[in-house]
């Protein structure tokens, strides 16, 4: 297991992070074929991110650019966060990718109009708040210091 052997040769970097922070992290990286059944061996290049306090898990990015640098992949990865949250906000607030669509068009139109919808809605809380004082529905149980969606 490289994550655990002795012999792994780690490398320490300071990478741009979540929150638009940085974080020094401990890295290794290699080769391998990435296979898959019915489709031809793929290369990729993998890497191996520890956190040397020992208070993440190891985890592993991979990519099929072999010429792209092992910190960049890592940092290429933490900006799709953002991404992965605007996917998964659209999913929850907008209900995309639950629509019942009968043809590929239908489909093509209704999610850039969903975002293009999102987008729209964004833009005029920001409008209408500049200063970002939006205000926030509150529940007894669900305390927030920050808006969200549904409070626009």
């Amino acid at each position: 297991d490289v994550a655990t052997a002795k012999s792994t040769r780690w490398q320490r970097s300071r990478i741009a992070w979540y929150g638009g922070e940085t974080e020094i992290v401990d890295w290794t990286t290699g080769t391998a074929l990435w296979y898959s059944t019915g489709t031809p061996p793929l290369r990729i290049r993998w890497v191996l991110v520890r956190d040397p306090n020992g208070e993440r898990r190891t985890v592993a990015y991979f990519s099929t650019d072999m010429h792209q640098s092992a910190p960049t992949i890592i940092t290429d990865f933490v900006k799709r966060w953002s991404h992965e949250v605007t996917f998964e906000d659209a999913r929850a607030q907008l209900g995309l990718e639950t629509q019942r669509q009968w043809s590929d068009k239908a489909i093509e139109r209704t999610t850039p109009a969903l975002f293009g919808l999102f987008s729209i809605v964004v833009l005029m809380a920001y409008a209408f708040y500049p200063h970002g004082q939006l205000p926030l529905s509150q529940a007894a149980w669900y305390p927030k210091s920050h808006a969200t969606f549904h409070d626009l």
